[in-house]
């Protein structure tokens, strides 16, 4: 970038106050809103979600301290992933779930675009995991093809 395209701080903050009104306005975030209003006002997700977050908070508990057992661990752990199975099985619980993963993908490519336009054409490549990129399809960076200029 030479001086003469240079944008002061303050530019750059107006545009990031724009974009951030714009992602406001997203139909992603707008979905993930009304998704967590649902899930909010539904008394048998609520309670799922209150017993996943209370138990995973002991599970985080239990583990911290050096005293407890592996068995105690395990238990808790066995307990944690049925109440996950149990609260991802709420049609409620679920569609929060899905919508907040677009909102994060909506995210997650809005800056890709950022680095796109930020780095040098080599440089994200010392950032990435040794070995470089497997491929996988669970990673948004497989499913967008990164270096590849965004459209």
């Amino acid at each position: 970038m030479t001086k003469e395209t240079e944008v002061s701080r303050s530019e750059l903050m107006k545009l990031a106050r724009e974009l951030g009104q714009a992602l406001a306005q997203s139909q992603e975030i707008l979905d993930y809103r009304d998704a967590e209003k649902e899930m909010a006002d539904d008394e048998e997700a609520s309670h799922l979600m209150r017993v996943y977050r209370k138990t995973y908070q002991e599970r985080i508990q239990l583990q911290t301290d050096p005293e407890n057992k592996k068995e105690e661990i395990a238990s808790l752990s066995d307990s944690l992933e049925k109440a996950d199975r149990d609260r991802k099985a709420n049609s409620l619980i679920a569609k929060y779930d899905q919508t907040g993963n677009a909102f994060q993908d909506l995210i997650y490519q809005i800056n890709q675009v950022l680095k796109f336009y930020c780095m040098e054409p080599d440089e994200d490549s010392q950032f990435g995991p040794a070995g470089g990129c497997r491929g996988c399809k669970g990673c948004p960076k497989a499913r967008m093809g990164i270096n590849t200029p965004p459209s």
